[in-house]
């Protein structure tokens, strides 16, 4: 659960701050995500890993810009891999699944400040 929003913040920061785009930023997080069982390719947890991390690198392709943005891909991040997690049987093999877990992670994060932060 922690590498979905780590990866958010990550690319976030890549997309944002270094003027990357969302896009290559994106790539950036998720081919290092891939290549993590490369250290160690008898591990089963950094096997498992590269679904999260790519995963979370679509949360962070969001150019949103007000003062809570970190906070927001945080929870946004938390929403994600609570869906991912719920839904890890579900859909196995079908394109899409992850962008779409990120989107519904983002919308519902933003409908959460939307209700706070009138």
């Amino acid at each position: 659960m922690l590498w979905i929003p780590v990866a958010a913040i990550i690319t976030y920061y890549l997309n944002n701050h270094f003027g990357l785009g969302g896009v290559f930023s994106a790539g950036i997080v998720g081919t290092i995500g891939s290549y993590l069982t490369n250290i160690k390719p008898r591990s089963e947890y950094l096997k498992q890993m590269a679904g999260p991390i790519y995963c979370g690198a679509f949360i962070g392709m969001t150019s949103l810009n007000f003062q809570y943005v970190y906070l927001m891909i945080i929870i946004a991040g938390v929403f994600t891999a609570l869906l991912f997690f719920a839904t890890k049987s579900l859909f196995v093999g079908v394109g899409g699944k992850l962008g779409t877990l990120a989107f519904i992670g983002v919308l519902l994060s933003m409908l959460l400040f939307k209700l706070i932060f009138k």
